[in-house]
């Protein structure tokens, strides 16, 4: 069993301002091009054999994929391209030809966050690779021009730097290889097939453009209608307040705590006869995990309330997990606004 060669992630450093890490949420496309170095080949039939030696060459690929946060799944179509540098038979010396392979591959990436616009993944590959002899000759020997389709597999390790919310540029190593390709022998050299597995280190600069980026809506709060002249009006009763909380908390800040408190006294001194309690969480975590906490943070309200004198059975509860969002964000987003219990006095 062959050991799989050691994956290099490569830098890239920016001189533009730091863009936060966004998950790749839809469709995008990429485009990659760089060195491609194929080692030696051997090609044997039933009772002879040829190496290739190839000299350092280059690879294009282009990509179009989906991306489910930190999950990506991408088609890959590639070609790579090397000239013959020597051919080993019953003699060595210089040959002429190339050992070209066009790829179409299925690829799965994995996204690391690291809170910031410089991102690490890891990719795995499988598909289908057209590996080419063309014209493979030592002298007046020309060994093979034929080519065949063969499965093939990759593997993938890279960093991606966001340049804006939909820009981001990218640097990676693959090492690619395939099963045994069968090449008919030219006549020059023999009247078989030899059978050889074609492999490639790659090392590609490129991009990846996402489509289809929002950025999060804050929903307006309507402004009080005007209360028109001619008589002076006492201010209105507060009749409505708000705590926030920590990122997965439910404990009471000292913020919350003045808030519970003025909550409180209004509710005495306006004679209010129930207090609803409606809690709320931002889109990180599953529905049914926020569910819950959202729950647990209306009923650490509901506990500050009844220190201060609020009693019990005026005091109802309920969660609604991130269903009801204060400021609109796609699903895994940490948005401390959402993170809230909204106090309204009847």
């Amino acid at each position: 069993m062959r050991i799989f060669p050691a994956l290099i992630v490569a830098g890239v450093i920016g001189g533009a301002a730091s863009v936060a890490m966004a998950e790749t949420n839809g469709p995008y496309i990429g485009a990659e091009a760089g060195l491609n170095i194929a080692p030696k080949v051997s090609f044997s039939d039933s009772a002879k054999t040829w190496r290739d030696t190839q000299k350092a060459g280059y690879a294009i690929l282009g990509q179009l994929g989906y991306g489910f946060g930190q999950t990506r799944l991408e088609g890959e179509i590639g070609w790579r391209a090397n000239d013959i540098n020597k051919v080993t038979a019953v003699t060595t010396g210089s040959g002429s030809g190339s050992l070209d392979a066009v790829s179409i591959m299925a690829n799965l990436y994995y996204d690391f966050p690291t809170g910031s616009a410089l991102v690490p993944y890891l990719g795995v590959g499988i598909g289908g690779v057209d590996v080419n002899g063309n014209s493979i000759r030592l002298g007046s020997t020309t060994f093979t021009n034929d080519d065949q389709m063969v499965f093939g597999y990759q593997g993938i390790a890279g960093v991606s730097y966001a340049l804006n919310d939909c820009l981001s540029l990218k640097a990676d190593y693959r090492y690619l290889r395939t099963t045994e390709a069968s090449m008919k022998e030219d006549p020059s050299w023999g009247t078989n097939s030899g059978k050889g597995a074609y492999a490639a280190h790659s090392l590609m600069l490129g991009f990846t453009y996402k489509f289809g980026v929002e950025k999060p809506m804050v929903v307006p709060v309507a402004a009080p209608a005007p209360v028109e002249p001619p008589k002076p009006v006492a201010a209105p009763i507060a009749k409505n307040f708000m705590v926030f909380f920590d990122f997965d908390k439910t404990a009471i800040t000292a913020d919350a705590a003045k808030i519970i408190m003025a909550a409180a006294e209004q509710a005495k001194t306006s004679k209010a006869t129930a207090i609803h309690l409606t809690g709320h969480t931002d889109a990180a975590g599953t529905a049914p995990y926020n569910q819950a906490l959202s729950l647990h943070r209306a009923e650490a309200v509901k506990a500050a309330l009844v220190k201060l004198g609020i009693p019990a059975a005026e005091i109802s509860v309920v969660g609604k997990g991130k269903g009801e969002q204060l400021v609109q964000t796609k699903d895994g987003v940490r948005e401390p606004q959402n993170r809230r219990v909204q106090i309204v006095l009847e």
